[in-house]
């Protein structure tokens, strides 16, 4: 009897000191969260600079730092269509002290044979930013006009034409194979580690066409160096109007991006409000939205419950696209 005595009320000491235990971890992590932010954030992008995700990122950066009093550290990480940026994300301590951008690419890294390790639920989604549109656009020396003199070119030439895109295994990609299949042509597709460096060797010729996002190609539109064709969104852009659709080409085909925030699963879930707010007050100033739309986006806010069930089901979105062009996600 006594020993039984013995047993058990050692295991409520037990079970008393680890409720205990908890219980100041979790006034730490409340006082943490109450003093957050007290040192710089590191904001880990998924892309090189100029590209959509540093021009989004740093427009947000300024006004959060603003309101934060600590300074925003940009970390460009690109690489493996954003995988490597991700994973830092996901492998860093969960104390609200590193964000990460993501864009479209995220969505696609969550197959069933991906290779690179990584899972959803290593993430807490944060809030989104922006959603903006894809297209096709050609070197100014190209002989086309409209996509549908370019699919017609494109059929008659050998070798076959080559495009750039973001990544392999990118939603540039994807989108241009699955357009590929739809109009019946063949075009040779090159990797980069972003949109920037292949729209550069874009203008210096050494491809010919590229499925890029609208954000990231405004700037050469704009000078004249790119060959805008169409646009990859149900109606026509407000900021490049004279763009015709997919649709008007004959084509229906919609390519829609997003870009938005998240912390590495285990942030406190004052924090992630915190940081949510912050972004959601920077997405509503006028001069923000201006700036985001003169980039080719349009800004966008969300709840993080909301954008985690947005991505959730972006994810399963691509899903099947992704099986039927044979990517698969990997570092």
């Amino acid at each position: 009897m006594r020993t039984a005595l013995t047993v058990c009320f050692t295991a409520l000491l037990a079970a008393a000191g680890s409720a205990a235990a908890q219980t100041a971890a979790a006034a730490e992590m409340e006082a943490g969260a109450k003093a957050y932010p007290s040192k710089p954030i590191r904001w880990i992008i998924d892309f090189p600079a100029a590209g959509v995700s540093d021009i989004l990122a740093r427009t947000i950066g300024q006004r959060l730092s603003e309101r934060l009093g600590q300074p925003i550290v940009y970390d460009n990480r690109p690489g493996a269509n954003g995988i490597i940026a991700n994973a830092l994300v996901a492998k860093s301590q969960p104390d609200g002290y590193t964000l990460g951008f993501i864009s479209q690419p995220f969505s696609l890294q969550f197959t069933e044979d991906a290779r690179h390790g990584l899972r959803f639920t290593d993430f807490l989604a944060v809030g989104l930013i922006a959603e903006y549109p894809s297209l096709v656009a050609v070197h100014h020396g190209i002989p086309v006009g409209s996509l549908k003199e370019f699919v017609a070119w494109a059929r008659k030439k050998s070798p076959p034409p080559t495009y750039a895109s973001s990544g392999a295994g990118g939603a540039q990609h994807l989108s241009m194979e699955v357009f590929k299949k739809m109009a019946g042509f063949e075009a040779v597709h090159i990797p980069y580690s972003g949109s920037a460096p292949g729209l550069l060797d874009l203008m210096g010729g050494r491809v010919d066409s590229i499925f890029a996002n609208l954000p990231g190609a405004l700037p050469h539109i704009r000078s004249g160096r790119v060959k805008p064709l169409a646009i990859a969104q149900k109606s026509r852009n407000q900021v490049i109007p004279d763009v015709p659709t997919f649709g008007e080409a004959g084509w229906p085909f919609e390519a829609p991006g997003y870009a938005g925030a998240v912390f590495p699963a285990g942030v406190p879930a004052a924090i992630v409000k915190r940081m949510n707010a912050e972004i959601v007050r920077a997405l509503n100033l006028p001069e923000v939205q201006e700036r985001i739309l003169n980039a080719g986006c349009e800004a966008r806010t969300s709840t993080p419950e909301a954008f985690g069930k947005f991505l959730r089901e972006d994810i399963a979105r691509w899903a099947p696209i992704l099986k039927s062009v044979g990517v698969t996600p990997r570092t």
